[in-house]
């Protein structure tokens, strides 16, 4: 039986590039890079291409046994597994529909496993595969309904314990074996290469009921996501505190020459001078004229120039008071007599 079409590669050889690719993903540092997001979608293409020739060449048949395949044809029963470990790295699409896509082929891989007596392990079925009765591969796993606790939803969870340190241990021997065999496989004989296939589909096997365990966790979990997402949308908005309104930015300048100039400068703000600013905030009612003594104008003018007459005339006042100045002494006993009024 040939294994090469008009696909170009044949299926030895693209077997081997799928290998290639899922050492490279195995391996990279990141798999959200663009290079390894390029294995990914190009080893995608290559399990896709190689199941297609599977089908195609009728490889495998339900009515035989594990030990009826041949040898040569043992490795291709990985192709759902591994094209099952690819979507699971894409990170291009919903993650929804990535652990979706995935789930389904680990569960075809099982049950295929399961079909050739490779495993034991019974792939929970849906619903509808339940009313249906069907035949066909399925690609959905249901979880069954929460009920309240019981001592037999115990011993289950005790029996799904025991069975992960079943298969932790398991694994750790089918890949201490694999590390054995792996280099003698490419020149071995045909019962090393069968015997390092077998070893390979069964270390799959414990990867994909893990997988599937993962996989069905954070499918609730992105569901509930979705739903949230969608109260969210529907529920009436909350009512919203006024707002403040923002005050524009201005630049204040000096004299109606600086006004000019930061004017040409800077289009997009409002410029005014000094005087123009005191008159503005005196209309609005947020600063007071002043008769004499300092203002906010003084200031704004020369800072230091007002600090060092603010100075000057404290030291005057001083002065005059203790020369018994008559004014000094009048305005300090009004000043004490208002303070004493308010208190």
């Amino acid at each position: 039986m040939a294994e090469s079409s008009e696909f170009g590669k044949n299926l030895p050889e693209t077997f081997s590039e799928i290998l290639e690719f899922y050492d490279k993903v195995e391996n990279c540092d990141s798999t959200s890079s663009d290079a390894t997001q390029g294995f990914v979608y190009h080893a995608c293409e290559a399990c896709k291409k190689a199941i297609s020739m599977v089908n195609q060449l009728d490889v495998f048949s339900k009515n035989e046994e594990i030990s009826e395949v041949t040898t040569s044809h043992l490795r291709y029963m990985l192709l759902p597994a591994f094209m099952g470990y690819f979507v699971m790295k894409n990170n291009h699409r919903s993650r929804l529909n990535v652990v979706t896509d995935s789930k389904e082929f680990y569960t075809d891989y099982l049950k295929m496993c399961n079909d050739y007596g490779v495993t034991n392990y019974q792939v929970p079925k849906s619903n509808s595969e339940d009313s249906e009765q069907t035949t066909s591969k399925s690609s959905k796993i249901t979880k069954p309904g929460k009920t309240s606790t019981t001592q037999g939803d115990i011993r289950n969870m005790a029996v799904c314990r025991n069975s992960k340190i079943q298969r932790y241990k398991e694994q750790k021997d089918l890949d201490k074996r694999l590390t054995e065999l792996k280099d003698k496989v490419e020149n071995a004989d045909d019962d090393v290469q069968r015997d390092y296939y077998l070893t390979l589909i069964k270390k799959w096997v414990n990867t994909a009921i893990d997988e599937l365990d993962s996989i069905q966790m954070e499918m609730e979990l992105l569901k509930m996501m979705e739903q949230r997402k969608g109260d969210k949308s529907t529920s009436p908005p909350k009512s919203e505190k006024p707002k403040t309104p923002s005050v524009r930015p201005f630049i204040i300048t000096k004299d109606s020459l600086q006004k000019q100039v930061y004017g040409l400068g800077y289009p997009a703000f409002p410029t005014m001078t000094i005087e123009e600013f005191f008159d503005k905030k005196v209309e609005e009612g947020t600063l007071h004229a002043h008769t004499g003594g300092h203002s906010m104008e003084d200031w704004a003018k020369d800072p230091e120039k007002d600090k060092i007459l603010q100075e000057e005339e404290t030291t005057e006042k001083e002065i005059r008071l203790e020369n018994d100045d008559p004014d000094e002494l009048r305005k300090a006993r009004e000043w004490d007599e208002y303070k004493d009024g308010l208190y």
